[in-house]
């Protein structure tokens, strides 16, 4: 696997439990989701993702192979050839519902990825190591390296976007994304909600990178006519 694919992927090998007290995440994604209609249904769900500046300055130069800070078509391959299989393995981190049971995404979607620069999104500043010094010692492999300095031009944004099918064309659907351990943090733009969708916090499903804090995930909710 290439270090390109290694940001959504941290959080492949879970966290081992720590004695500590409250610990934020170590990455930080705003989730933009759309849906797609044909004929009066539901047919397609897409989600981006727009990875905070600070982990994007550390995986943008990894993909970026000529860096000409943009994506060219064999980088946006190379990335999803890597990175797809072992996202699917768990899920896409993402629950859909289309009236009965969730359901994890049958297939692997349809990828693409960009750079956004200047940010498209920014957030204040947190401590990313938060938790890894309290009690036990964090494992290497989720260690958190301090990222590059500020660029001087100004910060950007890694984006992903993932196209699902549904397995059925329906005049309803739900989309939970969420790492369960809150090594990264999914949270839905509000703004940018489709017409039809409401953006709620899921009664169930929480992330918790410390066991007793818990956070909601974000839910988008979409009902045609």
């Amino acid at each position: 696997m290439s270090r390109g694919a290694a940001l959504a992927l941290g959080l492949v090998a879970w966290l081992a439990p720590m004695t500590a007290a409250w610990a934020h995440p170590h990455l930080w994604v705003q989730q933009v989701v759309r849906v797609v209609t044909k004929d009066g249904n539901y047919t397609h769900v897409e989600i981006e993702w727009r990875f905070d500046p600070f982990s994007s300055e550390i995986e943008i130069p990894l993909i970026d192979e000529n860096k000409d800070g943009k994506f060219s078509a064999r980088e946006i391959k190379l990335l999803a050839d890597d990175m797809l299989p072992e996202l699917q393995k768990f899920g896409f981190l993402t629950w859909i519902n289309t009236g009965g049971k969730d359901f994890r995404p049958a297939k692997a979607p349809a990828f693409s990825a960009r750079i956004d620069d200047p940010a498209s999104f920014t957030l204040p500043e947190w401590d990313r190591s938060a938790g890894d010094n309290s009690g036990m010692a964090m494992p290497p492999n989720k260690r958190v390296s301090e990222p590059p300095g500020p660029r001087q031009k100004g910060p950007r944004n890694l984006v992903y976007v993932m196209r699902f099918d549904l397995p059925q064309p329906s005049k309803f659907v739900s989309i939970t994304t969420f790492d369960p351990d809150d090594f990264m943090r999914v949270e839905v733009d509000k703004n940018s909600l489709p017409a039809g969708c409401a953006l709620a916090k899921h009664l169930t499903y929480k992330a918790e990178f410390i066991r007793g804090y818990p956070v909601q995930a974000d839910t988008v909710t979409c009902q045609l006519p």
